[in-house]
């Protein structure tokens, strides 16, 4: 089953006028996949090449150029989906968990604040905050806990608790864990692994690193330019066409008779 299918996006910044006409970039072009449901689906590339600007098409925070974003067959650009359809389904966590965490409020606030949201009549709230604790390897000592009692690592499982709080089956994560250091990083991957497992949400992982990608998802697709120059779901060399995914692998360790990858 198809959850969000993206075809033909295009989205364009105008740039300065030169000789009386209006210059236009496309910082996303042309861009088409699909995500199934309970498919975990890498976006792969450098800073600049467009996954960012992609996701915020997707979160309705940029307005398209052309093309056509459809959740569940619903066009998310048009007035078919309303604002508090798409966040119930569809959450983003960023790459930066401490400004998307309120300072002054403790976890247990963090948390309450999206069920109450989206769920008004939900009773055991601050047991729905534990359970999503324990969901993301933090216990109950956290509750209390405001964000500068927190760790890199904690906050953005916080941040990872918040968004499955209201139940989607999509979250996009943005570079989320490229801050992190590797310790960090490998136990937020398989926390991640575990939780689609238990859960069963679907995964969008924007990303820099074809490591983490590796860990993590199904099948890739990388972007230079704006553009998808290349998707695969089989981690080998030699099924890689385009010379930036063949870059991203020579970055890299690969072992293809165990199937093991290992940062250079």
């Amino acid at each position: 089953m198809t959850l969000l299918e993206l075809k033909n996006v295009t989205k364009e910044y105008p740039l300065r006028r030169r000789r009386g006409q209006l210059k236009k970039k496309a910082a996303v072009n042309n861009v088409s996949f699909t995500i199934a449901k309970g498919e975990s689906v890498a976006l792969v590339g450098e800073s600049g090449s467009g996954k960012s600007t992609l996701a915020k098409l997707i979160m309705k925070m940029e307005k398209l150029t052309s093309g056509q974003i459809l959740w569940n067959g619903h066009n998310i650009h048009s007035k078919q989906l309303n604002a508090l359809t798409l966040y119930k389904n569809i959450q983003m966590v960023l790459q930066d968990s401490s400004s998307s965490l309120h300072p002054r409020m403790r976890v247990e606030e963090i948390l309450l604040e999206p069920i109450h949201n989206f769920f008004p009549d939900k009773k055991n709230d601050v047991e729905e905050c534990l359970k999503l604790l324990h969901l993301v390897g933090l216990d109950a000592s956290y509750m209390k806990r405001s964000p500068n009692q927190l760790s890199g690592g904690q906050k953005q499982r916080v941040c990872i608790a918040k968004a499955l709080a209201v139940q989607p089956e999509l979250i996009i994560f943005d570079e989320s864990i490229a801050s992190l250091d590797r310790y960090s990083q490998v136990s937020i991957l398989e926390m991640l692994k575990r939780i689609q497992k238990q859960v069963g949400p679907s995964y969008l992982f924007i990303t820099h690193d074809l490591e983490s990608a590796i860990q993590l998802c199904d099948r890739a697709a990388v972007m230079y330019q704006g553009e998808i120059v290349e998707t695969f779901t089989h981690w080998e060399r030699e099924l890689l066409r385009h010379p930036y995914s063949k870059l991203l692998f020579d970055t890299m360790d690969f072992d293809h008779k165990e199937g093991k990858v290992a940062a250079i």
